[in-house]
């Protein structure tokens, strides 16, 4: 086993289980919110990971980060259209609650990081930052604490601007489906009900497949060059 992609997923564990549970969360506010208690029943109006996180997706998440990647998934939260007032209208503000979310917790990361990054100059030596970059990017130099804190953080900023931009794409059963059922025509209900069955293995293809039509690449490639770019603005960081 790769350390380094060891020492990545434990840096990145927690990262991932607040945005997928804060992402969650939110789904099963809004549905309550806007009449419909099913996500409450059972139990899903909660911040407690373990009533969220799916164990298969959870494992997806720690294979695919020993072999290099990030992804994975928490347990969908139900409801039930029949509970909206306004089923189309409100079925679209249910999914987009949880991307919006992952936005919304965008400012906390970037907040702690800042924070980190003067606690860093302040405390740390001078390659501290650029030692946590590095960790982010799959080479880390340095196992010291205050790195694996700042590495964390970053993480922060990259998983939740990619869990928000994936869940817009719209196939399902991601987020993004939901949208355009809500603009759209109803034959784009009827062709996301056909698809549906195969909705995940033609998501796994899309994911597979070469550039140009890899998904991650084309639609997460430059969202993710976007986090670093936040990261690197937030910590000050000169490669000049």
């Amino acid at each position: 086993m790769d350390s380094q992609r060891l020492l990545n997923l434990l840096v990145a564990i927690p990262a991932f289980v607040a945005a997928l549970t804060v992402h969650e969360f939110a789904h099963a506010w809004m549905g309550n919110r806007l009449g419909d208690d099913t996500a409450r029943r059972m139990g899903r109006l909660t911040l407690d990971p373990l009533k969220h996180l799916d164990p298969f997706g959870s494992l997806m998440f720690v294979m695919g980060a020993l072999y290099g990647y990030f992804f994975g998934w928490a347990k969908p939260v139900p409801f039930s259209p029949r509970n909206l007032s306004h089923p189309r209208r409100d079925s679209m503000l249910i999914a987009v609650a949880g991307p919006i979310s992952n936005l919304l917790q965008l400012p906390v990361w970037l907040l702690l990081l800042w924070i980190g990054g003067r606690v860093a100059d302040r405390f740390g030596n001078p390659e501290t930052k650029y030692d946590a970059l590095s960790l982010l990017i799959g080479h880390a130099q340095s196992l010291d604490p205050m790195v694996m804190i700042l590495g964390m953080l970053m993480f922060g900023v990259v998983i939740n601007l990619t869990i928000a931009a994936f869940n817009m794409i719209p196939l399902p059963p991601l987020d993004g489906h939901y949208v355009l059922e809500g603009l759209g025509p109803p034959a784009i209900t009827e062709f996301f009900d056909m698809i549906r069955p195969f909705s995940f293995m033609i998501l796994l293809v899309l994911i597979n497949l070469p550039q140009p039509f890899n998904i991650l690449s084309s639609v997460l490639g430059p969202v993710q060059l976007f986090a670093y770019s936040l990261i690197i603005r937030t910590l000050g960081l000169d490669f000049g």
